[in-house]
């Protein structure tokens, strides 16, 4: 069991300790998880604690059957093995009184004493022996709450084939440089972060994004550190090692995550403390009114906190881990506690709901000229312009196998668009203000046109030859395919989603119409989404702001909670409370599930202990409940709030 008051997190869970960093000539991941341990290793380390339990039951066999009792009314057996066998229960509650606290070890160790004192000596072996088996569980279960993070640890492997110069050798990860080439085979895990030199490939990162499905990577290609490299070789220049790559960025994350405690841990603590004093004026209240002290001792083993002390922390651990494997990085309990509450999601456009990256959505001719040429006359002039459009249009026409023309003469003009010779023609790409400027007509069917689209909130490029408007572009911003569902989910999760862009009136209403948002703000400065995000929190909004992490930091960071459409980015790593590492919008309702379950199950255990403990107090005070039955009541109904907080690792249960 546990000590419950004023004490951190980590001293909640037994033996769960923060994982340390490795030395700089050790394995960077190498010890990472003090003390690693697996289920097949649970035996050897948990050595004594078995044989204690064993040689306290082979004495309550003995005890029972009467072997060796040398006076009929004192059973040396009996009291012999509950002081031996509960001597790590005597000393932490000898320590717990030197500290000044109240702690369950404390008034089960007075239960004990109490029933040595009136001579119960078997009964004082089946209270310790219960004690010692739920400490032996819960340990096994907090063990699981580790592998979480042992089992990312394992995905890196310790050492690298490198080639340096015509040489190909294998290398402690400690021992690489930046630079060198590594060599990865199919089916071995990535080390390092870096670009793929040579090769063609798919990776499953899964253990970094969440992802189900594998990633196909080319030369030029990004890799990651801890994804699975799967079906053909890949060389790779490493550009981050150990603890810089994005996998250790994680690591690093997830091993403070446990050590931020989330203000219900403080409750629980809280709670803890105020069931043992309950526990206590139990046991004196039903001494005094029946004068049985068997009846007193009843209610004071009756009465537990361990469900609250061990299950609440170990959820929240649950929560983590859970969210981790669906590619989300939370950076604590605080903020998984938070989600819970949230009432409302705002969401930024361009790079969040959108790819923020410009498409060519049509070709319109205004005469005879076929929209291919049109495109080309485009693209000869944009082939070498660096602005979002001239890209988009210069893929459209690859994609559409149409080469660009070369130019004589080429101008740029800024906010307007470029003007350049092909031939014997002049040929203007651009918006409106670019035509007016050089006199080029805009009117009839064209300004109809620039008016039906700018209602819809489309960008449109014009293309003239020789002062002529022959066509137009339309461009969009493409929504993420999961955008309308994701949006969609999460009202059914009774969220309010308001849009925050610093797009014009137009193109926001057209995107909110499309997703069918809750309320639409344009416009949006990143100071003016700062205060619109006060503005909505001091109404008492529980809000959560997901951005791109970038331009939306002030805001993310005023948030309740701070979302980053990450993609394995360092920049959201460091500026958001939470992390998209896939950028796949569902994963805010999946983490929104999770969050919600992980506090209705710390708040089942919460009631759930309460009420078994002023019923064991109410059998007792009615003397229909024995210590024995006492016992029974306490380790079951601790090992059922304990493993009730453990079923938050299993997928299927944490997903509702």
């Amino acid at each position: 069991m546990t000590s419950l008051t004023n004490t951190p997190e980590a001293d909640s869970i037994q033996e769960c300790k923060p994982l340390r960093e490795a030395a700089p000539e050790e394995h960077p991941f190498r010890d990472m998880a003090k003390g690693k341990r697996h289920w097949f290793s649970v035996i050897p380390e948990h050595a004594s604690g078995l044989l204690r339990i064993a040689g306290m039951a082979l004495a309550m066999i003995l005890s029972w059957i009467g072997v060796w009792r040398i006076i009929a009314s004192f059973d040396f057996i009996a009291l012999g093995a509950t002081l031996a066998g509960g001597y790590p229960m005597l000393k932490e509650a000898y320590e717990n009184i030197r500290e000044r606290r109240m702690t369950m070890e404390l008034s089960m160790t007075i239960a004990v004493l109490a029933t040595l004192a009136i001579q119960q000596f078997f009964t004082g072996l089946v209270i310790t022996f219960f004690v010692l088996l739920a400490e032996f569980l819960e340990d096994l279960t907090v063990d699981r709450g580790r592998n979480v993070l042992e089992k990312l640890i394992a995905m890196l492997p310790q050492k690298a084939t490198v080639r340096r110069g015509a040489e190909e050798k294998e290398f402690d990860i400690a021992g690489l440089r930046n630079d060198d080439i590594v060599i990865v085979k199919p089916g071995s895990s990535i080390p390092v972060d870096g670009t793929v030199i040579k090769g063609i490939s798919t990776v499953n990162q899964s253990s970094l994004t969440g992802e189900s499905m594998p990633v196909e990577k080319t030369t030029g290609s990004e890799v990651y550190a801890g994804t699975l490299n799967q079906t053909g070789v890949l060389e790779i220049r490493i550009s981050k090692i150990g603890k810089q790559t994005t996998f250790g960025k994680v690591l690093a994350i997830l091993q403070e995550a446990e050590k931020n405690r989330a203000p219900i841990l403080k409750t629980a603590d809280k709670l803890a403390a105020r069931l043992v004093y309950l526990a206590l004026a139990g046991a004196v209240i039903t001494f005094i009114f029946t004068h049985n002290p068997v009846f007193a001792i009843s209610a004071l083993v009756a009465a537990g906190a361990c469900g609250v002390a061990a299950g609440t922390p170990l959820a929240i651990l649950a929560g983590i881990g859970r969210v981790a494997r669906e590619g989300i990085i939370v950076k604590g309990g605080i903020y998984l506690e938070q989600l819970a509450r949230i009432d409302t999601v705002v969401v930024d456009k361009t790079g969040t709901l959108t790819f923020g990256m410009p498409e060519v959505t049509n070709v319109k001719s205004f005469n005879s000229m076929s929209r291919e040429a049109i495109l080309r006359f485009a693209c000869s002039v944009e082939q070498h312009s660096e602005h979002p459009l001239a890209e988009a249009v210069v893929a459209k026409a690859k994609k559409m196998n149409i080469h660009p023309l070369p130019y004589s003469e080429w101008n740029y003009y800024p906010g307007k668009g470029i003007i350049g010779i092909i031939g014997d023609d002049e040929i203007a790409v651009g918006n409106k203000s670019l035509f007016n400027g050089f006199k080029i007509a805009v009117n009839g069917q064209v300004a109809e046109y620039l008016d039906q689209n700018r209602k819809y909130g489309t960008t449109t490029m014009l293309i003239a030859k020789n002062k002529t408007v022959v066509g137009a572009i339309n461009f969009s911003d493409v929504l993420r395919n999961e955008a309308k569902s994701a949006i969609e989910e999460l009202k059914k999760l009774n969220c309010r989603i308001i849009l925050l862009t610093g797009d014009e009136q137009t193109i926001a209403d057209a995107t909110a119409r499309s997703l069918q948002v809750d309320e639409v703000f344009a416009g949006m400065l990143p100071h003016r989404k700062l205060l619109k995000i006060r503005e909505m929190m001091q109404s008492g909004r529980k809000i959560a702001m997901v951005g791109d992490g970038i331009n939306d930091a002030p805001a993310l960071a005023e948030a309740h909670v701070g979302i980053a459409m990450g993609a394995g980015t360092d920049v959201s790593l460091e500026s958001a409370d939470m992390t998209l590492m896939n950028n796949n919008l569902f994963k805010i309702a999946e983490a929104l599930k999770i969050s919600r379950q992980v506090m209705g199950v710390i708040y089942f255990n919460f009631w759930g202990t309460v009420i078994v403990d002023v019923i064991g107090i109410s059998l007792a005070f009615s003397g229909v409940l024995l210590p024995l039955g006492a016992a029974l009541i306490h380790v079951i109904s601790e090992l059922t709030f304990i493993l009730n907080s453990a079923r938050l690792f299993n997928k299927k249960a944490a997903v509702s």
